[in-house]
């Protein structure tokens, strides 16, 4: 899963399909949501959408006016 994690950092920019998530790591979308909840205790959607509010916040504290 590291390297769907890693993905996910390096593409936060754009949208991710569950499939292209799961092709990087050569499973099935099916397995790779299951897994990837098994692993980190979340969806890979819910995962994407914390990560961007993250990346947010800390471009919100960097930038203000």
């Amino acid at each position: 899963m590291q390297q769907a994690i890693d993905y996910i950092h390096a593409h936060l920019n754009r949208d991710l399909s569950l499939a292209e998530l799961a092709s990087v790591v050569n499973i099935s979308p099916t397995y790779c949501a299951s897994l990837f909840k098994r692993t980190m205790g979340i969806s890979p959607h819910q995962y994407v959408i914390q990560r961007r509010v993250e990346q947010a916040n800390f471009f919100s504290k960097i930038y203000r006016f």
